[in-house]
């Protein structure tokens, strides 16, 4: 069997395992990797491999996954505006997905490759060839850099490059690992959907199947309610488009500190937002009362923070109350059959909204309810029993001491 022959035997049994994986729940990185490994083992001298994809996320705009040998696998992404924009112009894909062409040869060094950063980096790191790969899968007609696809590259330093039997091979590799990619995409592209507007701990049941009304599940979990104070009358006073930056300000300050504590957060409904951090996520109830706390701390930190800004442009402060509380809820879908919403209900939910009323009555911006308390032991001021709206017990509503 002569060396073509073997190569194109190898080319048939690694599409054939690509369309035998296809179904398989794995992750593009995990693909990669054991992609890469098979490369080897066929005897292709890569450096490095590198896939780009379009993301559809709040924040980033483009997954990159690499393998470098030696190193392994390894992910970045394009964040939206101008790292992005300045990314493009000087990558030399630019020129490939310009002019509609499907692959480009780089050869290293070259005058050709010479105006492109990267390429010369790599070159200094003894690669010879760079091999660009583009599928599109999406609009043609839209700009280069707005289309949809998977951007492949290889790079080699064996001292010939890469052979024409095995250009051959990576060429007609494109289409075949392309498709393996953008099916992948498609479950991650769900899986940052799902996390985006349920958050992750909500995503990832609606994508283990519980997606029918009455899905649901009583949970013990520590709820964080929070409300923005004066809220009507800051409507008022700002435009929408300057009411909607505000409340964005005020999201991130709050909401932001529970996700990074690992609570995880269920609705905005209005200028309030209600939180949980499910008991069964952390290894003791009282882990999960400190990190709702330290996430209301650190919500007041970034306030200052976030005010002194407001404050130096002349802008009103704002300000915002918080209630801690501890019980049962029930946690799933509720609504109509077609149109459903991941949350929480229950007594208990229903008691942390009204501890967090009390934050103006009583001057606070962190109250708890002594259930959470006694959970959390601390530093505690009572503020004795109060009768709280549509809670047919009084409550014992306490707050931090002081530091």
């Amino acid at each position: 069997m002569t060396d073509a022959q073997q190569l194109e035997q190898q080319y048939e049994q690694l599409v054939d395992w690509l369309h035998e994986r296809s179904l398989d729940p794995w992750k593009i990185e995990q693909m990669q990797l054991a992609l890469m490994e098979r490369m080897e083992s066929i005897g292709f001298d890569i450096y490095r491999m590198h896939i780009g994809l379009p993301m559809l996320h709040p924040l980033y705009s483009v997954g990159t996954y690499y393998w470098k040998r030696g190193q392994g696998c390894f992910q970045d992404a394009f964040t939206r505006g101008d790292r992005l924009s300045k990314a493009w112009l000087s990558s030399p894909l630019r020129p490939t997905y310009e002019s509609g062409a499907n692959e480009h040869l780089f050869r290293l060094p070259s005058p050709e490759a010479e105006p492109y950063q990267l390429l010369r980096e790599m070159c200094q790191e003894g690669v010879t060839e760079y091999y660009l790969q583009v599928a599109g899968y999406g609009d043609r007609t839209l700009a280069p850099n707005e289309q949809e696809g998977v951007v492949l590259t290889w790079s080699t330093t064996d001292k010939q490059g890469f052979s024409p039997a095995q250009l051959r091979f990576l060429s007609r590799l494109r289409l075949p690992l392309a498709a393996l990619i953008k099916s992948l995409a498609h479950r991650k592209l769900t899986e940052d959907i799902l996390d985006t507007y349920l958050g992750g701990y909500s995503g990832s049941r609606v994508l283990a199947g519980n997606i029918q009304r009455g899905d649901v599940e009583p949970i013990n979990a520590v709820i964080f309610f929070c409300d923005l104070r004066g809220s009507s009358s800051l409507a008022k006073k700002y435009p929408p488009c300057g009411f909607l930056e505000l409340l964005n300000q005020y999201y991130e300050v709050t909401a932001g500190a529970v996700v990074e504590h690992g609570g995880e957060l269920l609705r905005f409904i209005g200028d309030a937002s209600l939180a949980i951090f499910p008991i069964q996520e952390f290894d003791s109830e009282r882990t999960a009362c400190d990190k709702a706390m330290q996430a209301s701390r650190q919500a007041l930190q970034r306030l200052s923070e976030l005010n002194r800004q407001r404050r130096s442009q002349d802008e009103t402060a704002i300000d915002f109350g918080i209630g801690l509380h501890k019980g049962e809820v029930l946690y799933g879908n509720i609504g109509i059959p077609s149109r459903l919403e991941f949350t929480v209900i229950g007594e208990a939910a229903n008691e942390a909204a009204r501890v967090e009323g009390m934050c103006p009555v009583l001057g606070q911006n962190i109250l708890a309810s002594k259930v959470f308390a006694d959970c959390y032991p601390m530093g505690w001021n009572s503020h004795g029993q109060h009768r709280l709206k549509n809670i047919a017990e009084p409550m014992e509503i306490l707050s931090p001491a002081a530091d």
